[in-house]
């Protein structure tokens, strides 16, 4: 986003309420105002079109778990290079806990966390492996904590940052995927973007942002990979709020274009980081 002025982005997705994009002073991090507490927050989730946590049978839909499935082998493949992921892992707002079912077919010893598990519609694991509650996540280890589109979605990132620590052991490591605002993507649709997700999203990263808060929190930086369905899954539902006929054709093409411009700006539409905890 290169404003430096409050943007009002609606929530094309389900209210259509306006909201604003507060730049944090002295860091590349944007935030979602007015702040929606976490009751209300819940509402705003209650959608059968909210697919990371239903089942629907539509093309968009049929297209979103394509992409799922495809980016688990992405996800994967950058687990197996940055931890042991057959030691016990946790999936930080796991959604319908996809992640965890495939890790665990796989030999993986992972567990699932969502607040909102119980409303899920197309639940993939057994309750027994999800933790719906964050106290209870406390007297608990883990070698590896996977955050993939969850960071953005937490009240306070401060506290849950804080709490990973808390929960990683000495080697702990912290794999965090997010939107990046300064994409291409993201600048060619503005305020139809549908990386900024409000007020789903509280929190809008920049690869510099989240590493300087990762840092600012114990956390070192290790490495980021780009997330090249994610722009043209983006791109195709920003075009599906701007009511676009083609969007099936023209979020292709803004997608696979953000993807080329990233090979040289280094600003894909998403990143997943992999950051390891400070001794």
């Amino acid at each position: 986003m290169k404003t430096k002025t409050t943007t009002k982005i609606k929530d094309h997705f389900l209210t259509k309420e306006t909201f604003s994009l507060s730049k944090i002073k002295g860091l590349d991090v944007f935030q979602t105002l007015p702040k929606v507490d976490k009751k209300s927050i819940k509402g705003y989730y209650k959608s059968n079109n909210y697919l990371s946590h239903n089942s629907k049978k539509s093309f968009f839909a049929s297209l979103y778990t394509l992409v799922k499935r495809l980016n688990f082998y992405f996800k994967h493949r950058v687990l197996k290079s940055a931890s042991p992921y057959k030691k016990p892992l946790l999936d930080f707002g796991s959604g319908n806990a996809y992640f965890v079912s495939k890790l665990n077919k796989k030999g993986g010893n992972a567990y699932a966390y969502d607040p909102f598990y119980k409303q899920v519609s197309n639940k993939t694991v057994d309750e027994q492996k999800v933790f719906i509650n964050e106290s209870a996540l406390k007297t608990l280890t883990f070698r590896t904590v996977t955050m993939w589109h969850s960071l953005e979605h937490v009240s306070s990132y401060k506290e849950t940052i804080s709490l990973m620590s808390d929960i990683l052991d000495s080697k702990g490591c912290l794999i965090v995927a997010c939107p990046n605002y300064q994409s291409y993507d993201a600048n060619y649709y503005k305020e139809y973007w549908a990386g900024f997700d409000v007020p789903r999203h509280y929190w809008h990263f920049s690869p510099k942002g989240l590493i300087e808060i990762m840092a600012q929190n114990e956390f070192d930086y290790v490495k980021k990979s780009p997330m090249y369905f994610d722009a043209i899954y983006v791109s195709m539902l920003s075009e599906q709020y701007k009511k676009s006929k083609l969007w099936f054709f023209k979020g292709l093409t803004i997608g696979l274009v953000s993807n080329i411009v990233s090979l040289f700006k280094k600003n894909a539409s998403s990143y997943v980081y992999v950051f390891k905890k400070r001794f």
